[in-house]
């Protein structure tokens, strides 16, 4: 399997999503997670991301990229 590199993370009211470098974009529902849905908008904004996945410091929540890229119900991609 290729290694996915993440160049972009970001949010919407719904959803946290990420881009690979081949342009391939996946995202994951705020309601699958209960820290990020009980969340305020300004503490989902909140977010550093690395090699590995997506941080949130103030409700101590991490997401792995690899979360992503398994299909489930509620993962989108494009």
């Amino acid at each position: 399997m290729t290694q996915r590199k993440v160049i972009k993370v970001w949010v919407d009211s719904n959803s946290v999503f990420i881009r690979t470098d081949k342009g391939e974009v996946y995202s994951r529902l705020f309601d699958d997670f209960p820290l990020l849905r009980k969340a305020t908008p300004t503490q989902r904004a909140d977010f550093q991301y690395g090699k590995i996945g997506i941080r949130w410091n103030e409700i101590d929540e991490d997401l792995s990229y690899n979360g992503f890229f398994k299909p489930q119900k509620n993962n989108y991609w494009t």
